[in-house]
């Protein structure tokens, strides 16, 4: 909720109140200058100025649950577009946002149970912007790779990381898949990601089946993309690379 006090934005400057991922805590007590960079019926996302927590997410408690997200029960009014706000982050309590351990690599049977994923190699540089809406297909599948690889102790993801560092201050995406990608290197993840991983470690096939439902069921596409970028990463692990064989994703926006 959005309310007017007294606090280190000034007298009468808005306060953003709610619990707090633990990733906010760069934000919390400073005066922000926030720009709305994308709006939908259960989040807004804001741009920050802040390298550490590029972009915030201020969400219901039944939105999807990105990394870097301050739990309201009411959103902030809209602005104009281009126009900034000046506020402070005031945090009710604190969350620890979803971040698998170390996992063992899933056997064959495990794997058989995941779809086939829809491209053979993973390029971060061709990855990244690519597809539409808050979140792109490509960074989508990217995100769910760093973070399946982090977990995994995959050989290739300082190389992945690199590569996806590049291609964020080269190519174009949209601001909410720049703070995505920025926690993802790091390994911190959605929940239901992080749900479906565990899962993936254990022997109850019933935990992981109603895992990849959860999964699937994260926005319009986000959910599919995300499950292709696991089962990429873990059925190319003992792959040697020898470049793209195919366009990656050939065909999306």
């Amino acid at each position: 909720m959005t309310s007017r006090e007294h606090g280190n934005g000034g007298p009468g400057a808005p306060v953003l109140r709610g619990a707090a991922s633990t990733l906010l805590g760069p934000l919390a007590g400073r005066r922000l200058r926030l720009l709305e960079v994308a709006r939908t019926r259960h989040s807004v996302h804001y741009e920050t100025e802040v390298p550490a927590v590029p972009v915030l997410c201020v969400a219901l408690p039944d939105a999807v649950r990105l990394p870097a997200t301050l739990l309201t029960d009411r959103l902030p009014a809209a602005r104009a577009h281009g126009e900034t706000a000046v506020m402070t982050l005031a945090v009710t309590r604190w969350w620890r946002p979803a971040r698998p351990p170390r996992l063992a690599v899933p056997g064959p049977a495990v794997l058989d149970r995941l779809p086939r994923p829809t491209c053979t190699v993973l390029e971060p540089t061709a990855l990244v912007g690519r597809g539409e809406g808050l979140t792109p297909q490509g960074d989508d599948v990217l995100a769910a790779a760093l973070v399946t690889a982090r977990a995994t102790g995959d050989p290739r993801l300082a190389g992945w990381c690199a590569r996806t560092r590049l291609a964020l201050a080269t190519r174009r995406t949209t601001a909410v898949s720049r703070g995505l990608l920025h926690h993802a290197l790091e390994g911190w993840a959605t929940p239901e990601l992080a749900d479906l991983l565990a899962a993936l470690g254990g022997a109850d096939t019933g935990t992981l089946d109603r895992a990849v439902r959860r999964l699937l069921a994260v926005g319009h596409t986000s959910g599919a993309s995300l499950l292709d970028g696991v089962a990429l990463t873990l059925t190319t692990r003992h792959v040697p690379s020898r470049g793209p064989t195919r366009p990656v994703h050939e065909g999306a926006a």
